[in-house]
C-alpha cells in the first residue's frame, strides 16, 4: 500500500484545483480575447491578411491553453487511481470542481467553483 502524509495529499488536492481554476480562467480571457480582436478589426482597414493571421495566432493559442487543460484531466485521473491504492483511499479531498470532466462516483458534489465572466 501506498502511504501518503494527508496534509501533503490534501495540498496536491488543493493546487489540482487551483491548477483547473487557472486553465478555465486563462481559456477564458483567451476567448475574451479572441472577441476583443474580431470587435476591434471591425472597420478598421486591417488588411484581411493580418486580421487572419492574428485570429488564428489567438485561436492556436486558446487551442493550446484546451489542449493543456485536457493534459490536468489525464494528471487528475492519474491521481485518483494512486490514491485509491494508498493509505489516503478514504479521504475525500474533493474534486477539481464541475463539469464534464468530474469521474462518476468521485464524490463531487460540492458547489462548483464560478468564474467570473461579466465585465
Amino acid at each position: 500500500m501506498l502511504q501518503f502524509d494527508r496534509n501533503k495529499a490534501a495540498a496536491v488536492a488543493r493546487e489540482t484545483q487551483n491548477a483547473f481554476i487557472s486553465f478555465d480562467a486563462a481559456y477564458l480571457s483567451a476567448l475574451q480575447l479572441a472577441t476583443s480582436v474580431l470587435e476591434a478589426k471591425h472597420g478598421s482597414n486591417l488588411p484581411e491578411r493580418d486580421g487572419q493571421r492574428l485570429m488564428q495566432a489567438v485561436h492556436d493559442s486558446a487551442g493550446k491553453l484546451l489542449a493543456g487543460r485536457a493534459g490536468m484531466v489525464a494528471a487528475t485521473a492519474i491521481l485518483q487511481r494512486v490514491q485509491s491504492r494508498s493509505n489516503q483511499a478514504e479521504t475525500d479531498f474533493g474534486c477539481p470542481g464541475a463539469g464534464p470532466w468530474r469521474l462518476m462516483g468521485q464524490g463531487c458534489d460540492h458547489e462548483p467553483t464560478k468564474l467570473s465572466i461579466a465585465s
